[in-house]
């Protein structure tokens, strides 16, 4: 036993979304998962992430100071699987912006690729225009599929 019981219908849904990612002319999607705190949002998106076999980052944001979040996010994605993780070794980027676009590379932009931001609303916080951004930024080229949740 696997250890993820249920879900199915949420799993399914997932797995459409992500099935359209690279279709058409918008190579990325966005997804964002909102409900009330504890009831599973961020199980789900990593049990996605661990079906699907895709190279993929996971963040969790914090209440904490924005150069705090960089750090982590820059660490984490570091240690992703990520084709290019190795864009992040000794970065310090100052802001969400160029966090971003450092993603953007580091994805990879010919196969499918899962970013997950969760608690999206710790990161807004220290950074008001990030949620315009999220969508904007890290799809130039990419076959990313973003999920954000609150």
């Amino acid at each position: 036993m696997d250890g993820f019981i249920g879900r199915d219908r949420e799993l399914a849904m997932l797995g459409r979304y992500f099935a359209r990612v690279g279709a058409g002319d918008r190579p990325g999607r966005a997804v964002l998962m909102r409900g009330r705190r504890r009831v599973g949002k961020s199980r789900l998106a990593e049990e996605f992430i661990r079906r699907s076999g895709v190279p993929s980052l996971f963040f969790t944001a914090a209440h904490e100071p924005l150069a705090d979040q960089l750090a982590r996010f820059i660490a984490d994605a570091a240690a992703s699987n990520l084709p290019d993780a190795s864009l992040f070794d000794g970065v310090a980027p100052t802001s969400w912006d160029s966090a971003l676009r450092l993603l953007a590379q580091a994805v990879p932009q010919d196969s499918p690729s899962i970013v997950v931001l969760d608690e999206l609303p710790f990161m807004i916080a220290q950074d008001p225009h990030l949620e315009g951004r999220c969508s904007v930024s890290s799809t130039a080229n990419s076959h990313a599929a973003r999920c954000c949740s609150y």
